[in-house]
């Protein structure tokens, strides 16, 4: 299954991104968390935490699409 970039993981855990602003930030993890962190009340380090997460326990919702 294709690995979702962390741009897209970023579209898809806050869907009200600017997208423009988003592709200024490449997949860069850093940036696209200080993008976010406008945003929210999370702080950068838990949104990268949050974009870099590749492990899913079982019993937890996904909120990741793969198409």
């Amino acid at each position: 299954m294709k690995q979702d970039s962390i741009a897209q993981r970023a579209l898809f855990t806050w869907p009200r991104l600017d997208p423009r602003k988003l592709a200024t930030c490449g997949d860069d993890p850093a940036k696209i968390a200080r993008l976010v962190a406008q945003r929210t009340r999370l702080p950068t380090e838990v949104i990268m935490n949050i974009l870099l997460r590749s492990d899913r326990p079982d019993d937890e919702p996904s909120f990741y699409y793969f198409g």
